[in-house]
């Protein structure tokens, strides 16, 4: 029986890729170089900021790497809300969730003061724990924030699904020894999910709660 869901949050419950991408290339202009398309961001981000600051760099201007992850944080920090939204369904989902009384968090690699941020603006009251990226703890899909949310949540790992859009989400349900619940509509796509070795992989977020009942009901 599932008692608890823990999400990403880019790609999975929201759709951020214009703030990042818009913000990441605000960095790049201050400093003078190349933009990209928002659609080359799906392959820069899911592994925290320095990463998306690296892919976005290159690696001729990696000396630049220390200075735009400040900026990035000052500008992405006034934008991080201007074009990010849940996907649809998801608002349904997480509604359908609470009244089954599942009990949910969100790991992510956004930076911790950032993903509290965009949580609480966009779910108010809706998540036992919310772990961001901090020097505390590795970057997904090192096990030890999922950990971390399962204390809080008081949950056991076989109690819970891990949901994401990326191999990073789905390499964490590994390690953590979570089943794993690959979404489609995010930033990577399905063969990415298949891939990866995925438990499960849907279409949309109903399926979710399909599956959800699926799993209680037997």
């Amino acid at each position: 029986m599932k008692k608890g869901c823990l999400f990403d949050l880019d790609g999975t419950l929201v759709n951020s890729i214009t703030d990042l991408a818009l913000s990441t290339n605000e960095v790049l202009k201050l400093h003078h170089l190349p933009t990209h398309d928002i659609s080359q961001y799906n392959m820069f981000v899911g592994n925290g900021v320095k990463k998306l600051m690296e892919r976005a760099l290159g690696p001729e201007h990696l000396d630049l790497l220390d200075v735009c992850l400040q900026d990035f944080q000052k500008i992405y920090r006034e934008h991080c809300l201007d074009h990010t939204i849940p996907y649809d369904g998801i608002e349904e989902l997480i509604t359908y969730l609470k009244k089954q009384n599942i009990k949910l968090a969100v790991v992510t690699n956004k930076p911790h003061a950032l993903a509290i941020q965009i949580v609480e603006h966009l779910f108010p009251d809706t998540f036992v724990a919310i772990y961001g990226q901090q020097d505390l703890y590795p970057v997904k899909p090192d096990p030890q924030s999922t950990y971390m949310a399962l204390m809080e949540m008081r949950l056991d790992k076989k109690d819970c699904f891990f949901i994401g859009d990326s191999q990073v989400d789905i390499d964490t349900g590994y390690y953590a020894d979570i089943d794993s619940i690959g979404v489609t509509w995010g930033f990577r796509g399905r063969q990415e999910l298949e891939n990866a070795g995925a438990d499960y992989i849907v279409d949309n977020p109903y399926e979710i709660m399909e599956l959800i009942q699926n799993e209680n009901r037997g």
